[in-house]
This record gives structure tokens, C-alpha cells and sequence, in this order.
């Protein structure tokens, strides 16, 4: 899709776009538990507006603790086959996963919001209630 020039071509090379500061979230792929209760929502909530307020580089240099962190790790689940379809940008071959905790110093519980981050999208794969998804080494 491009913008239409003076003698009616499509333009398709978009030199001047719109490259985002903030992370942003995408809950079209997102699978959680039956643990996810009211009170762990209105957490993730939170969490997401806290992240979502700071600039990518300066998030990037947070502890894990509090900001993102970047793993290799085994999910006992299967991301939904939609995040793939007719996107062939979107591969998965490193299985590296975003991750950023529900609970900053995993107090009162060990929960994990996991996911893939592509040009500053969060897509938001699993809520993980009680560090249940995969082995977590603190």
C-alpha cells in the first residue's frame, strides 16, 4: 500500500515512518490460565501502564526485576498458530522470548507475562500464573 503521486503511480517506498519510542501491547495472541483472577488482571494492568510510559532504550536498561528480560526458554505450551499466518517476518526460530514480571520482585507470587517483541510490539502470548510454563532460575 502506498500514497498515490502527482501523475497517479503508488508510491510503495515509504521513507518517513512512524518508528515508536514507547513498547506497545498487543493482546491478539494472549492465552492464560484459570488462576488469572480480578486481582491478577488489575495487576497486569498495571504493569502494562508502568511499561508502557517509559521509552524502549531506557526500559532496555532496566534489571529483569523490573523491565524486560530476553530468554531462551521451553514453554510447555503452543503459541497460537494465528501469530504466524500470512506473516513470514514473524518466525520463531531463535525461540527467544520477551518476558516481564507480573510482580516486579515476584512478591506475592512468581507470574510472567511472555511474549515476542517485534519493532517495539509487545505480542502477548501467555500469562503465567505460578511460574508453571517453564523452568524459571531466578
Amino acid at each position: 500500500m502506498g500514497v498515490k503521486n502527482k501523475i497517479g503511480k503508488v508510491n510503495t517506498k515509504c521513507t518517513n515512518y512512524f518508528s515508536p519510542t514507547h513498547i506497545k501491547f498487543n493482546f491478539s495472541f494472549i492465552n492464560y490460565e484459570k488462576g488469572f483472577t480480578d486481582e491478577y488482571k488489575l495487576q497486569f494492568l498495571k504493569r502494562i501502564r508502568e511499561l508502557s510510559r517509559i521509552p524502549y532504550l531506557e526500559l532496555c536498561s532496566y534489571s529483569k526485576n523490573i523491565g524486560l528480560e530476553f530468554e531462551k526458554v521451553d514453554i510447555k505450551k503452543e503459541i497460537d498458530v494465528a501469530f504466524f499466518a500470512g506473516n513470514s517476518h514473524r518466525n520463531f526460530d531463535d525461540k527467544k522470548y520477551a518476558i516481564f514480571r507480573l510482580y516486579t520482585n515476584d512478591n506475592p507470587i512468581l507470574a510472567r507475562v511472555i511474549g515476542r517483541l517485534i519493532n517495539n510490539v509487545f505480542y502477548i502470548f501467555f500469562i503465567d500464573i505460578g511460574g508453571i510454563l517453564y523452568k524459571h532460575s531466578h
